[in-house]
């Protein structure tokens, strides 16, 4: 009894303030603002759950990108072929005269170190339905056209056009009375470096039949009274379809080191040192960038009588 009445007694504790819970011995009551900083805490982590879904949505994605790498690619484009984008040629200003390209520039100054007169793009003729040429440069007194051409600029078209101007249904005329259809075309390629005892030759189209080019050789040569002139080298070597219809096909890289860039051929005889000079001088031709214009005086010295493929005093 006396315990009981002992436990009546006994004092009690304080009851704990309102939001407040009774501090043990020996710990610590926490702030009230480290007690707002658990809500935030648990919207942080909160905040987590949705960030690692974001972070799972890249993996699908390089899932997908490496499903598409593994297609097998198409194969890359090869120079010279009708997809490839054609090298962009220089304007050459040149004897009175805007050339598309240094090619075009060299081809007329060699002209002019061989005293063979030229015009340069003189007319534009349709040999086709859809096939309209404006040949680089007509020779009047070979009465012979000239066709300059770099290697990735032979298309399709382009080999249309040369082969129709001769052969095809619609063939170019002479610039001369009675102004008949021409019936030569020289086909002119890069300029390279002479090799000793070798001549330098040129594919030259003429006509074998009904729609049908003939291709062969020929060479520049010095007649007895100092004259150049263009002479065909033995039977043609190939033949070729002149319908002014462009071909489905781009000619091969093989087909195009025939047409334009053929391999010397021994020469019997002494090699003209007139004509050697006239392919060192174009081969060596020099180029202002910045003018677009000729910056070898020492052609520009033995050229400087001519003027738009004339002597001076002459009409162009």
């Amino acid at each position: 009894m006396p315990n009981r009445t002992a436990a009546k007694t006994a004092p009690r504790k304080p009851k704990a303030a309102p939001g407040k819970s009774p501090a043990k011995a020996g710990t610590t009551v926490p702030s009230p603002r480290k007690k707002a900083a658990a809500p935030g805490a648990a919207r942080k982590a909160a905040t987590k759950k949705p960030a690692a879904k974001r972070a799972s949505a890249p993996k699908a994605a390089s899932t997908r990108g490496t499903a598409k790498t593994s297609r097998p690619r198409k194969a890359p484009l090869r120079a010279g072929t009708s997809r490839a984008p054609k090298p962009k040629a220089m304007e050459v200003a040149y004897s009175g005269r805007i050339f598309r390209s240094r090619l075009e520039a060299r081809w007329a100054v060699f002209l002019d170190l061989l005293d063979v007169n030229w015009d340069y793009e003189p007319s534009f003729y349709q040999v086709g339905d859809d096939l309209y040429y404006l040949p680089d440069f007509y020779l009047p007194d070979h009465q012979l056209w000239l066709e300059v051409k770099g290697a990735p600029f032979m298309d399709t078209a382009s080999l249309a056009k040369v082969l129709a101007s001769i052969a095809g249904p619609m063939r170019i005329p002479l610039r001369e009375a009675p102004y008949t259809p021409s019936d030569r075309l020289l086909l002119g390629g890069p300029f390279k470096a002479l090799k000793h005892g070798l001549m330098p030759v040129h594919t030259l189209i003429t006509p074998a039949g009904p729609n049908l080019a003939a291709l062969s050789y020929a060479a520049f040569d010095i007649e007895p009274d100092g004259r150049a002139t263009v002479k065909a080298l033995g039977a043609p070597w190939d033949t070729a379809a002149a319908t002014g219809v462009k071909a489905s096909r781009r000619p091969t890289p093989a087909r195009l080191q025939l047409l334009l860039e053929p391999e010397p051929q021994l020469r019997a005889g002494t090699f003209p040192e007139r004509i050697a000079r006239a392919y060192t001088g174009a081969y060596r031709l020099a180029f202002d960038e910045a003018s677009k214009s000729i910056c070898d005086n020492e052609v520009l010295t033995a050229v400087s009588r001519r003027r738009s493929g004339r002597p001076l005093g002459i009409a162009a």
